[in-house]
């Protein structure tokens, strides 16, 4: 059964609702069209455990959650998107059906990143540097991948350093 509600979930949470880097993380999947879930995640490794990620670690991430994300996640995306300039917006009953998309968006997200949290000890090896530096190389390492051959965009400063000032509220461990 999967741990939704797990530590990566809370990170992500509380680092996505840090002032811009939401607004990063989204330039970057439009950007480069990546998963933000994946890119929290090798955030997520290098603040929690220090630990920089290599080219294997990072294929063998992505592979781990592309079927979910394309298959669920990316058609929830679509719908939600969709259905936001239309003109039947002006209709509550309508206005209602998109905040109830959006929610099994949301969840669906959530189920995502508790299956990359059980993925977190299978990929968890590598050299260990200090929590900002691992944060920033596993970003910077994620990106390159993703550029696809074009020049990696700036490093999204804001999530970096929001992702290494996190602290886990110790009531919730």
């Amino acid at each position: 059964m999967l741990d939704c509600d797990n530590a990566f979930w809370r990170f992500s949470l509380a680092v996505y609702a840090q002032p811009g880097v939401g607004a990063e993380c989204l330039a970057l999947q439009g950007a480069l069209d990546i998963d933000v879930n994946v890119l929290l995640f090798c955030a997520w490794l290098g603040a929690e455990r220090k630990l920089v990620l290599g080219d294997e670690a990072l294929a063998a991430i992505d592979a781990g959650v592309l079927g979910w994300h394309e298959s669920v996640v990316r058609p929830l995306r679509a719908v939600r998107q969709t259905m936001k300039p239309m003109p039947e917006m002006a209709d509550e009953a309508v206005k209602a059906l998109r905040k109830e998309v959006a929610a099994v968006e949301l969840r669906a997200e959530q189920i995502e990143q508790a299956r990359l949290f059980e993925m977190a000890d299978t990929v968890a090896h590598g050299a260990t540097v200090e929590v900002g530096d691992a944060v920033e190389a596993n970003v910077a390492a994620f990106l390159r991948r993703h550029a696809k051959g074009a020049e990696s965009p700036s490093p999204p400063r804001l999530l970096i350093a929001a992702a290494a000032a996190y602290r886990p509220d110790p009531q919730r461990l």
